[in-house]
């Protein structure tokens, strides 16, 4: 008798911790916070759309531009951009990366858009923490990115890193330890919905640069502002002038 008493307890608690795992797997399934846009403090909880402490003439008003719709064409909570300057930019908020595993974000988007996963380390004497901010970080890598037009909504993915990364590349990825999701329209309106990064399966694998790799990293490393650190072929990075195209 007891031990059929005991055997019911044993079941109901293991459906409560199923309920329990069930629950923190649906929590943790997306890595981008407030990728619905519709968190209950503010519908851009956790996003970075206000980039006056740069400094860059760029994007003084980019807040202005920069809105979360209840719907738009079907979708709910939908984040906008107003467009008529000639770039507007969020980024979420930062992710904790984790050696050797790779990402992919999901979203879907109306509009001319260019948008990839922006990597970062640590900015010189900020002491490591959990939660930092962008001004915290410096950008070292730039993950591949999407660029395209879309007159209705299309479901779209970017990657980080892709399945293979040169030698060259990877010296610089493997210093990352934060990467957050850059979006970015240009000239127009733009309309965004359902951001959501996972890890995937798998890792990536270092291949060796071949000489126009080499090439193309030499040549820009001796470019003036040219920064250790920064994506091979990619821009010098300089928060102050950080136009992206």
């Amino acid at each position: 008798m007891n031990r059929g008493r005991n055997m019911k307890i044993l079941e109901k608690a293991l459906i409560v911790l199923a309920f329990m795992w069930a629950g923190s797997v649906m929590a943790e399934s997306n890595l981008c916070f407030n990728g619905s846009f519709n968190n209950t403090n503010s519908p851009l909880e956790g996003w970075n759309y206000d980039y006056q402490w740069m400094g860059n003439v760029h994007f003084m008003g980019n807040h202005t531009h920069v809105s979360v719709l209840p719907e738009y064409k079907g979708k709910k909570n939908v984040l906008h951009f107003s467009g008529g300057v000639h770039q507007v930019k969020v980024e979420s908020k930062s992710i904790l990366i984790e050696k050797g595993a790779r990402y992919k974000c999901t979203f879907d988007v109306i509009g001319g858009v260019r948008c990839y996963f922006n990597c970062y380390k640590w900015e010189p004497g900020v002491a490591p923490h959990p939660d930092p901010k962008l001004s915290e970080l410096r950008r070292i890598y730039k993950g591949e990115p999407l660029v395209g037009s879309h007159g209705q909504w299309t479901s779209v993915s970017i990657f980080l890193p892709l399945e293979e990364i040169s030698e060259l590349a990877y010296e610089h990825y493997s210093l990352v330890r934060f990467a957050s999701v850059y979006l970015l329209a240009s000239d127009s309106e733009a309309w965004f919905a359902n951001v959501k990064v996972v890890k995937i399966p798998g890792t990536y694998k270092v291949v060796k640069s071949d000489l126009k790799d080499k090439t193309a990293v030499k040549a820009q490393f001796n470019k003036p502002g040219a920064k250790p650190g920064a994506k091979p072929g990619a821009k010098p990075v300089n928060k102050k002038d950080d136009a992206d195209e």
